[in-house]
């Protein structure tokens, strides 16, 4: 079965190359304004809107990542982090969900052949949603011939209105012990509770709870996690260039820092026109004469293309280490750590400009209003805390052993 479905791939066209990276960021970029005019209803709806995502379809955008082998353009993850980061400075919803999901493709790339025909050749945009992280609950996953039936709960499926896959963590029998595997389901198999998502910010990405009665999944489609998070992939598995052996986690990582650097970038972006217009009250002048004012653009604008610069290099280095056969513990925790502080780096300029603006963050509906909480939701991401990173890449430094709940 798994080489039919080899078979079945190799024999479609060929389209590597037929989009460059270059052209794929500038379409995100020809975006931005109107996801700018789009971010309020997609905030207020809960849900990206189906115009949105049927322009991220025509751009190409959610198959950036997907392989060549199997109808994708088979580019770098560095393509999709510089198009998210695009369409971060429209709506920050839609970057999250193309960030989240351009990681979840190259995590499925990683999956038997067969399971690659089922996700990537639905005739459906690949546009996955995964859940790890301790959300499930109430988990049965029953062996059956051929596979199991699956039930539970999650929470924080993240675009799941418009995914056409979700990624889960299950604990499935193997060999008498429990062990955690990455089970890939139909996003039309789960019942979502519409009511579920009410949050401070990123409200447009309708990260909502989902339930799953009795489902069977075939052998197929589920994978070790941890053979994922170290890079490994399944042994049906086409081998899509050196992504195919790159560690997971540092990816998933990248594409939650991604889109907030975009959204910082899009609050030094809103600064510099508030400040174009405002008149300060206790100065009786123009704020964008006031020379604080002139520092926080230029130190603000100077940090984030520093940041973004740190992010893209480091998508780079993670394939040059795949492609030379090792990316080690070290480098992987080292990636992460430089992801956390990037991702505070960039929340404390922000903090800096919404000081400086002073009462212009406070009327809702306005766009500063949302970037501010925005980009202090995306931050608090688990992947972009630097305690928990910090505190491994540290023992590392210190050659100290890791604790075996680490996850680098």
């Amino acid at each position: 079965m798994a080489s039919m479905a080899l078979a079945q791939a190799e024999n479609r066209p060929a389209e590597e190359g037929s989009v460059s990276a270059a052209a794929v960021v500038a379409n995100a970029a020809g975006m931005r304004d109107w996801l700018q005019g789009k971010a309020a209803e997609v905030e207020q709806r809960r849900s990206l809107l189906p115009e949105v995502v049927e322009r991220l379809v025509a751009n190409d955008l959610f198959r950036i990542t997907q392989p060549s082998a199997y109808g994708g353009l088979g580019l770098d993850p560095r393509a999709a982090w510089e198009a998210t980061y695009e369409i971060a400075r429209g709506c920050s919803s839609t970057a999250w969900i193309l960030g989240l999901s351009s990681a979840n493709v190259v995590m499925i790339g990683k999956f038997s052949a067969e399971a690659q025909c089922d996700v990537f050749l639905s005739g459906k945009p690949t546009i996955v949603s995964l859940l790890t992280g301790g959300v499930g609950q109430d988990l049965v996953a029953e062996s059956v011939e051929g596979g199991i039936l699956l039930s539970g709960r999650w929470r924080y499926a993240s675009g799941i209105d418009v995914a056409t896959w979700a990624g889960l963590l299950v604990p499935i029998p193997v060999d008498g012990q429990m062990v955690p595997h990455v089970v890939l389901v139909p996003a039309d198999a789960f019942a979502v509770d519409q009511a579920s998502w009410n949050v401070l910010g990123m409200r447009g990405t309708g990260s909502k709870d989902i339930s799953l009665t009795k489902t069977f999944v075939p052998a197929h489609r589920w994978m070790s996690w941890q053979m994922l998070q170290d890079g490994g992939c399944h042994p049906t598995c086409p081998q899509h260039g050196a992504i195919t052996a790159a560690p997971l986690n540092p990816i998933n990582a990248m594409s939650t820092l991604a889109p907030t650097l975009g959204v910082a970038s899009a609050v030094v972006e809103e600064f510099r026109a508030i400040a174009k217009a405002k008149v300060s009250p206790a100065a009786q002048k123009a704020l964008v004469e006031d020379r604080v004012a002139q520092i926080e653009a230029a130190t603000s604008e100077a940090t984030l293309a520093i940041l973004r610069r740190s992010l893209l290099d480091d998508a780079d280095d993670i394939l040059d280490a795949a492609r030379a056969g090792h990316v080690s513990l070290i480098q992987r925790a080292a990636m992460r750590t430089r992801f956390a502080v990037a991702s505070r780096l960039a929340l404390q300029t922000t903090q800096r400009l919404f000081a400086a603006l002073g009462g212009s963050v406070l009327p809702s509906g306005t766009r500063i209003e949302r970037l501010f909480r925005d980009v202090h939701a995306m931050s608090s991401h688990m992947l972009l805390q630097p305690d928990a990173i910090g505190e491994p890449y540290g023992r590392l430094l210190l050659d100290l052993p890791l604790p075996p709940t680490a996850r680098i």
